[in-house]
């Protein structure tokens, strides 16, 4: 299982992509800015089985609500077509939010594999104002890693995410992953999650680490009782097969998770 790039992804990646822009050049037609990719697949890290198709869509303006609600039905329809087991994952923007870059940052439509049946059934409500506090994570990573699918260049459509945000959007995310036993519905997130989240605390790097690069700092950083547990993550994360959590031993997915807890008990949420 090889790891992917935008560059040479398989064909029927690509395929499935360039379908998608079109979907979205006839939907938008001249109100759209530009498609941009961001996460797995533009910084080489995309596994087929494993990893989802991260984008941002840019409009110059708000359109009709019931434009938005055609055209996610439409991507959700897509999507059911994909040819990985990683799903989709869409938000569309308008130009002002993405060079400005207001907190909360709204959004004009998402797409999900968690709204995709809500989706379909005519359930989500388009004319309320929308914010989305993962957001800023994902343009803080287009403007850093981001490739331009179609449209303008990443540097002529976003502004520059504060650091502050950045790492605010990754750290609601981090905690989630330590409430509880959460770790335990999905370890491979979970593990190399905490490993790059770790990085970013630790570092005070600008650099968004992918999750490979997350779980390799993860193994020559964490003591030495936790390395196997993150070795396992990682070949789990390359596996042609979906990931199952009875490969992790519950006791040590909990030990790891409070010891992320202590390592990380005297920083503040920024």
């Amino acid at each position: 299982m090889r790891a992917q790039q935008w560059s040479d992804c398989d064909a029927d990646i690509k395929a499935f992509v360039q379908r998608l822009i079109a979907l979205l050049l006839d939907a938008f037609e001249d109100e759209l800015k530009g498609i941009y990719l961001h996460g797995s697949l533009a910084t080489g890290s995309y596994y087929r089985p494993k990893s989802d198709l991260d984008l941002i869509v840019v409009v110059e303006n708000p359109l009709p609500p019931s434009l938005y609600r055609q055209t996610n039905q439409r991507i959700a329809q897509l999507a059911q077509t994909r040819p990985t087991q990683g799903n989709l994952e869409c938000s569309v923007i308008t130009a002002e939010t993405a060079f400005y870059l207001p907190i909360p940052m709204p959004y004009e439509l998402h797409y999900s594999s968690h709204w995709h049946d809500r989706i379909l059934a005519g359930q989500v409500d388009y004319e309320a104002e929308r914010f989305d506090p993962d957001l800023p994570a994902h343009l803080y990573c287009v403007g850093r890693r981001g490739v331009c699918l179609w449209g303008e260049p990443v540097k002529a459509v976003f502004g520059p995410v504060r650091w502050e945000d950045f790492f605010r959007a990754v750290w609601e995310d981090f905690r989630w992953i330590l409430q509880d036993e959460t770790i335990l519905q999905n370890p491979c997130y979970g593990i190399l999650n905490i490993c790059r989240t770790m990085q970013l605390l630790e570092e005070k790097s600008a650099f968004p680490s992918n999750k490979d690069e997350g779980g390799a700092w993860g193994l020559a950083h964490f003591p030495y009782r936790y390395r196997p547990l993150i070795q396992t993550a990682l070949t789990v994360y390359h596996s042609e097969k979906p990931a199952d959590p009875s490969a992790f031993p519950q006791a040590e997915l909990l030990a790891f998770r409070d010891y992320a807890r202590k390592r990380t008990a005297g920083f503040l949420t920024p």
